[in-house]
């Protein structure tokens, strides 16, 4: 969605939806020229840049491209990469509830549309007001904070610099968790077998973000505890395990792995799971890819015979509910 097609907004008031970023093509040299901006961000890779740009440029970036373009590729949909394609009907489905109250546009912290293009499109537009909202429920440095760098980057080339608010994380706020039951009962129902384990999913950080203070851990848990206790009410039959997913490098990551909780519950006897990520707020080649094709291969390759990988919120009426709600607070007084 482009700012030019959309209504004018009474006072000025802008919506900027962000989330992570996606290659331009499911190609190795377009994966190489996001996974080079990726992992060069100091808020992704703690490393100092002395010793990491030498294993990046030498080493990953010429291995690597070529292993995530094939992920990609097997997700890629008409639309283009999917992260891209919901975030924009998202910004769509926002920007029609909203009608005149705002204008909603959307970026990526990584890759394109980039933050400062579009908040400048916005100011350009007549927003003097813009709500920067990323769309991660749960904070991380890594993530929301590295969002946060970027806008001031874009703000520091203003010279006339709107007014910005900024989204909070939403990891245990009663929309959200609302939503999550409402969407992930919705789909479980829809199931042609009842599963006996619903498996929540986070993307895996360094166990040494937390140890130096990062919430992201303890939100993830926060969530699923709410989560649980709501589906406790509804569904008391069906298990709830939480665990953590894509893990790079030698380090020691957050704990216990996706994979490892997959193969571990098909060899215990267990065969029937739904997984769901509740972390992502649009389904992207974590989901897609590394959840729905290599864990389903992991746990029917221990023993598991049916597993379901629910879809994200992404722009399904719960999830749009639960932003519209998010945005209309957070504009409130505007």
């Amino acid at each position: 969605m482009s700012s030019s097609d959309q209504p004018s907004p009474a006072k000025g008031i802008g919506v900027l939806l962000v989330n992570l970023g996606t290659p331009d093509a499911p190609t190795p040299s377009a994966v190489r020229r996001y996974l080079a901006e990726f992992l060069s961000d100091r808020r992704v890779v703690e490393i100092p840049a002395i010793a990491w740009q030498p294993i990046l440029r030498g080493v990953i970036l010429r291995t690597r491209p070529a292993k995530s373009a094939h992920a990609y590729r097997q997700v890629w949909t008409e639309e283009g990469s999917p992260l891209a394609a919901i975030t924009r009907a998202q910004a769509a489905r926002l920007q029609e509830r909203l009608g005149v109250r705002a204008r909603v546009d959307w970026a990526m912290r990584y890759g394109n549309p980039s933050i400062p293009s579009r908040l400048e499109a916005m100011k350009q537009a007549g927003c003097d007001r813009i709500l920067v909202a990323p769309l991660y429920p749960q904070y991380s440095g890594a993530t929301t904070a590295s969002v946060m760098d970027k806008l001031g980057e874009a703000l520091a080339a203003m010279r006339a610099q709107p007014a910005i608010r900024t989204l909070p994380p939403y990891f245990d706020d009663p929309a959200y968790i609302g939503a999550l039951e409402t969407d992930l009962l919705r789909q479980v129902e829809a199931l042609d077998f009842v599963p006996e384990l619903l498996l929540l999913s986070y993307h895996g950080m360094p166990q040494r973000t937390a140890d130096l203070g990062d919430p992201y851990h303890r939100h993830c848990r926060e969530t699923s505890r709410l989560l649980s206790e709501r589906l406790a009410n509804s569904r008391p039959d069906l298990r709830i395990e939480t665990s953590f997913q894509s893990r790079f490098g030698r380090a020691k990551w957050l704990e216990p792995s996706t994979e490892d909780v997959l193969a571990a519950e098909a060899k215990a006897g267990t065969r029937r799971i739904a997984v769901a990520a509740p972390g992502f707020s649009a389904d992207c080649v974590e989901t897609l890819e590394e959840l729905a094709i290599r864990g389903r291969e992991v746990f029917e390759e221990a023993g598991g015979q049916k597993i379901a990988v629910l879809a994200c919120l992404n722009d399904q009426a719960a999830g749009m509910d639960m932003l519209e709600a998010l945005v209309t607070r957070e504009i409130a007084g505007w």
